[in-house]
């Protein structure tokens, strides 16, 4: 193994499997089966194609920063103050997917197996994993998730065939009873997980190899089955009436599945996957967001990282309900989020398209 404080494509990939997965597994299901009813599966197809077109975007942009980092390269090509318009939003979309994942991670702890321990508790304790792996660095992640990812995966596969007796698939049809508004609802928040992909240019400086096209479009083919596998399932196995007054309905299936007569009650494989993936997306988060920053003295740079995380723990502590929080997610934070990266996606094609000068191509040549 190599010692240069990078990772390899696929210690990145998995990276971002369990990064984009907890969300798009878990948290824009119920918000997709709320819009779309039924016909949420089909929103999940339907938003691949315009994405297609948006990972190239993305690819493009990374070809041309040529595994720089991205406050780095927009500095040079287009000066202090657009890279700061640009960077600025990012950080926040950082700082936001971490807090939303902590947010929902202290809920469904609290929910299903923790009623009595105060919620603070189950926060401080996963934040200060977070933040300790963050200070450890890229390498420490890469490899966590290296070992975390075929457990996470294999229990996937556990749980949705030991479940197949238990659905019927009849329940994805028939589509468009309510119209087709509902399927371009549902294409909204399917958006919202999938633009998550973005995070792959900030990975990219901490990555040995430049991430090819293919790289960007097996990780869209990756989030897309991450988000169809258990919608299906939900409705196969609740409906889709049911299936959408649930606040977990990924994890409601693993409460349907037995092994013969004796053995049932093996929810607490969940456990796992849900903290193997809240654990990597909150720390890459707060790594990614001390890149940006660009924090060069380490005292300094391990000082933001837990106020960062003494920060979201203070947001979590906050008064507010359940529901609530499920309205910002529907009705704020995914559409805004999605608007945003597509801005800037757009806003850093136009840097890409701009000609540099002749000081910035001698300056940064390979």
């Amino acid at each position: 193994m190599k010692v240069d404080g990078k990772i390899g494509i696929g210690q990145a990939i998995m990276v971002m499997m369990l990064t984009i997965g907890i969300t798009n597994h878990v948290t824009v299901i119920p918000l997709l089966l709320s819009k779309a009813g039924r016909d949420a599966w089909l929103s999940v197809l339907l938003a691949g194609i315009p994405f297609s077109f948006w990972a190239y975007l993305l690819f493009v942009v990374n070809r041309n920063m040529k595994q720089r980092s991205l406050h780095e390269w927009l500095a040079q090509r287009s000066g202090k103050i657009v890279s700061h318009l640009l960077l600025i939003p990012i950080m926040v979309c950082l700082y936001m997917m971490a807090l939303t994942n902590l947010i929902d991670t202290q809920t469904w702890t609290t929910v299903n197996y923790l009623p009595r321990t105060p919620e603070w508790v189950t926060a401080l304790a996963l934040m200060g994993l977070c933040i300790l792996a963050a200070i450890g660095g890229i390498t420490s992640v890469g490899i966590t998730a290296g070992i975390l990812l075929p457990v996470v995966v294999m229990l996937g596969f556990f749980v949705a065939f030991g479940n197949i007796p238990k659905k019927d698939y009849s329940l994805l049809m028939p589509l468009f009873q309510h119209g087709y508004r509902p399927l371009f609802h549902g294409m909204l928040y399917v958006g919202g997980g999938i633009s998550e992909m973005f995070l792959l240019l900030l990975l990219q400086p901490h990555v040995r190899k430049p991430l090819r096209l293919v790289h960007f479009l097996v990780m869209l083919g990756i989030t897309l089955v991450l988000t169809l596998s258990p919608l299906t399932g939900a409705i196969a196995e609740f409906g889709p009436v049911e299936s959408a007054r649930q606040r977990f309905p990924a994890f409601e299936q693993w409460r349907l599945l037995t092994i013969g007569k004796d053995i049932e009650n093996m929810e607490f494989f969940s456990i796992f996957q849900w903290l193997a993936g809240a654990f990597i997306r909150i720390t890459i988060c707060l790594l990614l967001l001390g890149d940006l920053l660009t924090i060069r003295n380490r005292k300094q740079r391990n000082f933001m990282m837990i106020f960062l995380g003494g920060s979201m723990i203070a947001f979590t502590s906050l008064p507010y309900s359940d529901m609530q929080f499920v309205s910002f997610l529907t009705h704020v934070y995914y559409p805004l989020y999605l608007a945003i990266i597509v801005v800037i996606t757009l806003a850093l094609m136009l840097v890409t398209l701009r000609k540099p000068s002749k000081q910035e191509g001698i300056g940064h040549d390979p």
